[in-house]
């Protein structure tokens, strides 16, 4: 019994292995990619963080929010403007179920002008007609 626990273990393990090697590939392969950035939390994205820890969000939710808005605001000195943010979890999208606004998300977003799309199409929803300088009149 004994050696085939062992055995399992050791193909569970050689699994993990394989599958952390295929995903330090897949990180470099995607790291390539035109118009894409991968960075790591800077300092000042780290403060933030836990600036940020009155949301209550997980803590990893919270970096990715931090993340987000530092890096808005080190482009703006560049120059760009708007932001745009692709964003499936639920838990960082400006509206709950009922598309009605977290109005905590909204402003931190609306004052670092990023906009929060649902999907990775950039449609929905659709960004409104001047934004960010006209006030927001609908759901987000």
């Amino acid at each position: 019994m004994d050696e085939a626990v062992r055995r399992t273990l050791d193909q569970m393990e050689g699994l993990v292995k394989r599958d952390l090697d295929q995903l330090n590939d897949a990180l470099k392969n995607l790291s390539n990619q035109p118009g894409l950035e991968i960075f790591n939390l800077t300092e000042a994205m780290l403060e933030r963080s836990t600036d940020l820890s009155h949301l209550g969000l997980q803590p990893f939710d919270q970096a990715i929010l931090a993340a987000i808005l530092v890096k808005s605001e080190t482009l703006k000195t560049t120059g760009i403007e708007r932001f745009a943010f692709c964003e499936a979890d639920s838990d960082l999208q400006p509206w709950d179920k009922l598309g009605d606004p977290k109005e905590q998300l909204v402003s931190l977003y609306d004052q670092a002008a990023i906009w929060v799309y649902q999907d990775f199409l950039l449609e929905k929803p659709a960004t409104p007609e001047g934004w960010p300088h006209q006030p927001k009149t609908e759901n987000r």
